[in-house]
């Protein structure tokens, strides 16, 4: 069957207002382990005083609350996601930061980014174009509402193998059927592992200056429990299929997802995962 991309944005939008409830108990520890990637972002796009931002699908709003803390004096960050829930986690955690001089939030389409044209310096992305319908036709709109020098910086994750973390739960759930196998054409975590292809679709979309890496890091949980419930939070196939099961098999899934990291747990049951993702920032010409 054709992929059908309007069908895909609505279940998207979908997915994401029920997962953000998860995302938002969740954002303080995913925020302070991701760090390492946020800050490659921020310091990729050296935002100013004066600087006006964006951020696409933001989620929580980890970088562009980051950007923002260096935007005064005068400027301005636009965080925006395709899901509302996350928008008003945003507004949340903009208010506790005191940020709300510097930040607004808005529902916003990515690939369709209603901002005047040339109006940005910096425009952030992270995890996000790659989860999108038409990635190219977001990097294109990335490239319209940025000025003439001004830069994109975004992460794509890199393989299955290098994210335990993610892959380990999703293997699980394929195997046993729970889930299909991904489409390497259609959207999802891994459809940008190639690095050097994310800087051919940059350049495609009109940028240039293309700086590409990949940032290791890792993600830590005090025990397993943790850990799981962590992963129910951020992951709605798991969480549907957690919710769909009976009690034996969502014990039979657990216990498959806990044996394929079982390598990652430490003598005090400790669970660190690694995690690898490439990131990239371009200019806009």
């Amino acid at each position: 069957m054709p992929f059908d991309q309007q069908q895909f944005r609505d279940q998207s939008r979908d997915a994401w207002e029920t997962a953000a409830r998860g995302w938002s108990a969740q954002a303080d520890w995913w925020d302070a382990d991701t760090r390492p990637v946020s800050d490659w972002l921020v310091e990729a796009l050296a935002p100013r005083p004066g600087s006006r931002v964006l951020e696409l699908a933001a989620g929580p709003g980890d970088v562009g609350l980051l950007l923002a803390e260096r935007l005064r004096p005068g400027g301005h960050a636009l965080l925006t996601d395709g899901a509302d829930a996350m928008v008003a986690a945003i507004e949340a955690r903009a208010a506790a930061r005191g940020l709300t001089d510097v930040v607004a939030a808005r529902t916003m389409d990515a690939e369709a980014i209603d901002v005047e044209t040339g109006s940005l310096d910096a425009v952030a992305c992270r995890w996000g174009y790659m989860l999108l319908a038409d990635p190219g036709a977001a990097l294109r709109e990335t490239r319209r509402v940025l000025r003439s020098g001004g830069r994109v910086a975004l992460a794509a994750w890199d393989g299955p193998k290098a994210n335990p973390w993610l892959s380990a739960a999703a293997f699980e759930l394929r195997e046993r059927g729970l889930v299909a196998p991904p489409d390497p054409a259609e959207p999802g975590p891994f459809s940008w592992r190639d690095r050097a292809a994310i800087g051919a679709r940059l350049q495609d979309a009109g940028f240039t200056d293309v700086v590409l890496d990949t940032v290791h890091f890792s993600y830590s949980h005090p025990d397993l429990d943790t850990w799981w419930a962590r992963a129910i939070d951020l992951g709605s196939s798991l969480a549907n299929a957690i919710a769909a099961a009976g009690a034996e098999t969502a014990a039979a899934i657990r216990a498959g997802a806990e044996a394929r990291i079982a390598s990652f747990v430490a003598a005090d049951g400790s669970v660190t995962l690694p995690a690898a993702t490439h990131v990239a920032s371009a200019a806009a010409v």
